[in-house]
């Protein structure tokens, strides 16, 4: 498989209410060749399991093992696209 165009980073953390919807939003474009990066960053809600019952192959699943906040998993993030 090649290295998608675009990498698109999404943090998370506690984000249940409104995860499901921001990954639709992002699958759901017209451009299909990027990687949907999202990082769970010690959340302790249903936000990892809402993430793992997607099964589309342009998402990549990191998790923090603990919380780290927004800029250090942002930064984290931009590394691994």
């Amino acid at each position: 498989m090649k290295a998608p165009c675009i990498s698109v980073l999404m943090p998370v953390f506690n984000g249940e209410k409104f995860l499901a919807q921001a990954i639709e939003s992002v699958l759901n474009q017209t451009y299909g060749d990027f990687e949907l990066l999202i990082i769970n960053d010690g959340s302790i809600d249903d936000s990892k399991n809402i993430i793992l019952s997607y099964n589309d192959e342009r998402i990549r699943y990191i998790e923090n093992e603990k919380n780290i906040g927004v800029v250090n998993t942002l930064n984290k993030g931009v590394r691994l696209c």
